[in-house]
């Protein structure tokens, strides 16, 4: 790249904006569900073709990595059923949405983590944020660690289709489960080496 090809340094870069775009000519939803709605549409590539683009719309959701003041992590242990299996997991959940509005996810992470584990947390951070699966999904997840954990008194289960255990592991012990294929979920190992990157 030449001197004049290189971009000012002022310039204001969109990344929503790129010669890569393509541009929707047709949209039907073909199912809407309870959780996420598929639609296909028709899309002008670059190239100037007609494609198809299959669309799972999904609300988001938040994920957090729950540390408790001896340093254990905060797991939840539950039947995935299109995987047909438990995965050990950090505790998650999806957004509600009221009225168009997604609900705001700090607020819904405080809320997953006490449905789950039955622990409420002093100290929150907001670790980033990750798309799922942008292949063929819109999935956005908000990863948080929560510190000063309490209560954990827990008694009850999320609801009476949701049955899990609360697990916990050191972060030697969970990266470990990672390398060896045991800790499979990708928000949750996406989480755990960004809370714990150089752990052995």
């Amino acid at each position: 790249m030449s001197p004049s090809d290189t971009p000012a340094a002022d310039a204001v870069v969109d990344p929503g904006v790129s010669h890569f775009e393509e541009k929707t000519l047709d949209s039907r939803v073909i199912f809407d569900g309870h959780i996420a709605k598929l639609r296909v549409d028709t899309a002008l590539h670059p190239s100037g073709a007609h494609v198809s683009r299959e669309v799972v719309e999904h609300p988001g959701g938040v994920v957090v990595c729950p540390i408790l003041d001896d340093g254990r992590i905060v797991f939840v242990e539950q039947w995935r059923y299109p995987l047909k299996r438990t995965l050990l997991e950090l505790p998650a959940g999806k957004l509600d949405w009221h009225d168009g509005i997604p609900e705001d996810p700090a607020k819904a992470i405080q809320r997953e983590l006490w449905e789950e584990t039955g622990y409420e947390a002093k100290h929150w951070e907001q670790i980033t944020t990750i798309y799922t699966a942008p292949g063929f999904c819109n999935e956005k997840l908000w990863l948080f660690k929560a510190t000063g954990l309490f209560n954990g008194n827990k008694t009850h289960q999320p609801s009476e289709h949701e049955w899990l255990d609360v697990i916990l592991l050191t972060p030697q012990e969970a990266m470990a489960k990672v390398r060896n294929q045991e800790i499979v979920d990708a928000k949750t190992v996406a989480l755990l080496c960004l809370c714990f990157a150089g752990v052995a």
